[in-house]
């Protein structure tokens, strides 16, 4: 927990000069540094690390799995991203999660390795396949290189963006890729949603993320960007379909932890459980159909709901660059 006495520091620049936008509807000052206009929440009361992402096993039956199961159609567009920048080769997931990224990614002919510092909950060690729970500060010297690192949806989760990015620099080869997906604040969705946006997410997610901002986090890292994506559905759907749930069921992110299988529903009621899934059921399918269209249309225009920029080391030589 922050220091509530003191001025928040703005991660990127460290400046302390910031307006608040508004407050998220669980109460956080989401804030915009006037220095360098970055995005992000003033973290001073909120609670630890340790705290907000404790280790979890998903489970291998039920009906978490089966959901899971049914969005693998998501995790085959972040492979065919991977692939469109590096079509094998040495795989980093930077912030894995349980590391079913990481697994896929084995199994589809990466020598990967999923790091994460909180949450993973067994480290494993297999034919392809290597996930640790370590801090990166620790984890980095013994990694050797990469030829791609991917961060889905991680960047927005830590303190010191550019740190992290210089570090991760490192350890990419030298026509190495890293691939960054983060919320984009001046999504659609963001602005429609405001302070009940799934993809907010305070204390979590400490940085929200525009185009320019990220770009200019990129640059400090010393990486440049050498493509973009401007319409990912995992996210987009994910967007408009919880925070649409949010606005008429008690429980929030229901659907997420359902498939998350963390524990986070744990003392939810059978009577309350059914209501919850019934209803995501019953919205879910015309939820998403009715805004991935809106979703399309707001990527053409620069708006939807996810940045996802490949870079590579600022001066790094590209013959092979992807166009």
């Amino acid at each position: 927990m922050g220091d509530a006495s003191q001025e928040p520091e703005c991660p990127a620049c460290a400046g302390t000069d910031a307006k608040v936008l508004f407050r998220s509807n669980n109460g956080y000052p989401i804030l915009r540094c006037a220095k360098c206009r970055l995005v992000f929440t003033d973290m001073r009361t909120a609670p630890l690390p340790s705290e907000l992402y404790p280790h979890f096993d998903q489970t291998d039956s039920g009906m978490p799995k089966v959901m899971r199961s049914s969005l693998g159609v998501f995790t085959r567009q972040r492979e065919g991203v991977v692939r469109s920048v590096k079509p094998t080769g040495r795989l980093l997931d930077f912030g894995c999660g349980s590391g079913a990224f990481a697994s896929w990614m084995a199994q589809a002919g990466y020598d990967t390795v999923g790091l994460e510092p909180f949450s993973l909950g067994r480290p494993t060690e297999g034919e392809r396949l290597l996930l640790i729970r370590e801090p990166l500060e620790s984890a980095a010297p013994k990694l050797g290189r990469f030829d791609v690192i991917t961060l889905w949806h991680v960047l927005e989760h830590v303190s010191h963006p550019v740190d992290v990015l210089r570090r991760l620099s490192d350890l990419l080869a030298p026509d190495g890729r890293l691939i960054v997906s983060v919320p984009n604040f001046q999504s659609w969705q963001s602005r429609v949603f405001r302070g009940s946006w799934f993809h907010l997410d305070p204390p979590r997610h400490i940085i929200h993320f525009e185009a320019d901002t990220l770009e200019n986090c990129l640059r400090k890292a010393r990486l440049e960007t050498t493509k973009r994506w401007e319409f990912l559905p995992e996210y987009g759907s994910s967007g408009w379909l919880q925070s649409t749930l949010n606005r008429v069921l008690p429980h929030r992110n229901y659907l997420y932890e359902v498939v998350k299988d963390r524990g986070a529903l744990k003392n939810l009621g059978p009577a309350s459980h059914g209501l919850h899934f019934a209803t995501s059921v019953l919205m879910g399918a015309p939820t998403v159909a009715l805004t991935m269209p809106v979703e399309a249309l707001a990527s053409a225009f620069g708006r939807g709901a996810a940045l996802t920029f490949a870079a590579r080391r600022a001066g790094a030589g590209d013959e092979n660059q992807p166009s």
